[in-house]
């Protein structure tokens, strides 16, 4: 199938995670992708990528890409979100129309017009077994597959003060759900379907006047887990929460230990091992690894060409390289392996990650 728009994948190489010798570069030219703009990426495999863009969904087989529509059964060519049911490999898509399921290589798609789901404009899905959660704009919505009942929750009957669902996560080891809501924090759904709420104690919107206290925002956006870590970003900065320790932290550009590039996070991804959170903001792609509390933003340089911006033990390097992906502004990331794919408003990349 035709795709629109042939993209260029920078694909680079660091030597050491965060960063202690200079990366290596390569580039490598990609078959075509539906769309440059890349909202969702989910790495199953080598040879099984599948991307989410404005204009479709995308899988590659390792060579070539293939490209799936409205016309190939996708409920609308925003794809927003991409979930596999562990299962039984089942793929669930979060789109501007609704969500669709792919099995056996056909969609099955799911509306507000044929289904119980509470809105179509869908910006997360993932799979919690034995339910499917959307998070919506107006609400989030649980279906079950098998006996196709659907269940949904807004602030009638949930602690939501806003309705508006951004992100969405499931981890594994624990059965719960985790939803970034724009409003209203954080909301975690326990293995029993117990609903817990997190939302900044200041009580005061537009700052955070006491760090570390809770989230630091209630406009939360995106949101991330690995056993009893999680992760979560705003458009006012990161969040991370030990659920174990019950330990809150948070950082913006203006704390003392931050190497944030920016508080403006569409994205967090935790690494499978959990050690790296990759933060996908405005201003670039940036790794944490709260061990060792070092940061390192790659993005482009004023004069056209690559820079790492490194913050570790308390202090700053800039690293330079001689390529740059085509812009700053990071929707999507996922890991596979060795390897980190990341999905910008201005196209697809990967990079080979040694530790």
């Amino acid at each position: 199938m035709e795709a629109r728009v042939a993209r260029l994948i920078a694909v680079f190489l660091f030597l050491t995670i965060l960063i202690t010798s200079s990366p290596v570069w390569s580039a490598e030219r990609s078959d075509r992708i539906p769309h440059r703009t890349v909202y969702a990426i989910r790495c199953l495999a080598r040879d099984n990528i599948w991307i989410g863009t404005e204009d479709g969904a995308a899988r590659f087989d390792g060579r070539t890409w293939t490209i799936y529509r409205t016309a190939d059964g996708l409920p609308h060519q925003v794809v927003t979100s991409i979930a596999e049911d562990p299962q039984d490999g089942t793929l669930w898509f979060g789109t501007f129309g609704g969500i669709a399921r792919f099995r056996n290589e056909r969609f099955e798609s799911f509306s507000t017009s044929n289904s119980g789901l509470i809105n179509d404009v869908v910006y997360a899905v993932t799979v919690t077994p034995p339910h499917v959660w959307a998070a919506t704009t107006n609400g989030l919505s649980r279906f079950h597959p098998q006996t196709r009942e659907w269940k949904s929750f807004n602030d009638q009957n949930a602690p939501m003060h806003e309705v508006w669902c951004y992100g969405a996560t499931t981890e594994a080891t624990t059965g719960e759900t985790w939803f970034a809501i724009w409003g209203s924090g954080i909301l975690r759904v326990k293995a029993n379907g117990d609903f817990v709420s997190y939302t900044d104690p200041d009580e005061i919107f537009d700052v955070d006047t006491v760090r570390n206290d809770g989230p630091l925002h209630e406009i939360q956006v995106a949101i991330d887990t690995h056993q009893n870590v999680v992760y979560s970003g705003a458009y006012f900065g990161l969040t991370r929460f030990d659920t174990a320790a019950n330990k809150w932290n948070t950082w913006t550009i203006k704390d003392p230990d931050s190497g944030l590039p920016s508080d403006f996070i569409n994205t967090v991804r935790l690494s499978p091992d959990g050690k790296i959170c990759a933060i996908g903001t405005d201003k670039g792609l940036c790794l944490f690894n709260h061990d060792r509390q070092s940061w390192v933003t790659y993005r482009r340089s004023a004069q056209g060409g690559g820079e790492y911006r490194i913050f570790e033990k308390g202090a700053w390097r800039t690293e330079s390289a001689p390529q740059a992906p085509a812009g700053d502004f990071i929707w999507s990331i996922d890991f596979l392996d060795d390897t980190i794919w990341v999905g910008t408003a201005s196209g697809l990349y990967t990079a080979s990650i040694k530790q």
